[in-house]
C-alpha cells in the first residue's frame, strides 16, 4: 500500500464532489458593436450628416408655420373689418345688422336674426361692444318673445334697455361709428 502521506495533493475538482475536468477561462462575449478587448471600436458615423437636413426641414416647417399665423393674426386684426364695428355702421345706416335694408314690417325677432345679430357681436374685438351689443341684442329678444297680452312686462327691461344701449353707442364712437340708437330711425 502507499502511504496517505506520499500521495500527491488533490486539486478542488477532485475533494469529494462530482469530478470536472479542469476548464480554461475565457472571456465573456461582449457586443460587436463594443469590439473585443484589443479591438478598435468601429468608426461612428459622420457628425450631423444624417441629422443636418432633417433640422433643416423641421426649421422650414417652423418658419412657414410661424409666418402663417402671423400672416392671418395681420388679417384678423388690421385688414379684416370688425364684426362688431360692422354691425355698428349697420346700425348707424338704418339698415339690419347683417346690412339688409330695414322692412317697416314686424319688430317681432325671429331666432334665426336674433342668433345672426348675436353672433355678430360676439365675434368683435372690441370688449364694450361684445358686452353691450350681445346684452342689447339678448334684451331685445327677451322682450320680442314676450307673449301680446304681457307687453307691460316690457318695462321691466328698461333700465338695462338703456345701460346698454348708451354703452354701445360709446363703445361704436370709441371706433369712430357714430350711432343715434335714441332716435329710431
Amino acid at each position: 500500500m502507499t502511504d496517505p502521506t506520499q500521495q500527491p495533493p488533490q486539486t478542488p475538482y477532485q475533494q469529494g464532489g462530482p469530478v470536472y475536468p479542469p476548464q480554461q477561462y475565457q472571456p465573456a462575449q461582449q457586443d460587436p458593436s463594443r469590439g473585443y478587448p484589443g479591438q478598435q471600436p468601429p468608426a461612428p458615423p459622420p457628425a450631423g450628416s444624417s441629422r443636418k437636413p432633417l433640422l433643416f426641414a423641421v426649421g422650414a416647417f417652423v418658419a412657414v408655420l410661424a409666418l402663417l399665423a402671423g400672416g392671418y393674426a395681420v388679417y384678423d386684426g388690421f385688414i379684416k373689418e370688425d364684426s362688431g364695428v360692422a354691425a355698428c355702421k349697420a346700425m348707424r345706416d338704418g339698415k339690419e345688422i347683417d346690412g339688409t335694408a330695414k322692412d317697416s314690417g314686424d319688430d317681432k325677432l325671429t331666432e334665426a336674426e336674433y342668433r345672426e345679430a348675436r353672433e355678430q357681436f360676439e365675434d368683435s374685438r372690441h370688449d364694450k361692444i361684445r358686452e353691450h351689443g350681445t346684452a342689447l341684442i339678448d334684451i331685445a329678444w327677451q322682450v320680442s318673445s314676450l307673449p301680446e297680452e304681457q307687453e307691460m312686462g316690457a318695462l321691466a327691461f328698461m333700465g338695462p334697455l338703456t345701460t346698454h344701449m348708451s354703452g354701445l353707442q360709446t363703445a361704436c364712437a370709441d371706433q369712430g361709428v357714430i350711432v343715434n340708437l335714441n332716435s329710431g330711425n
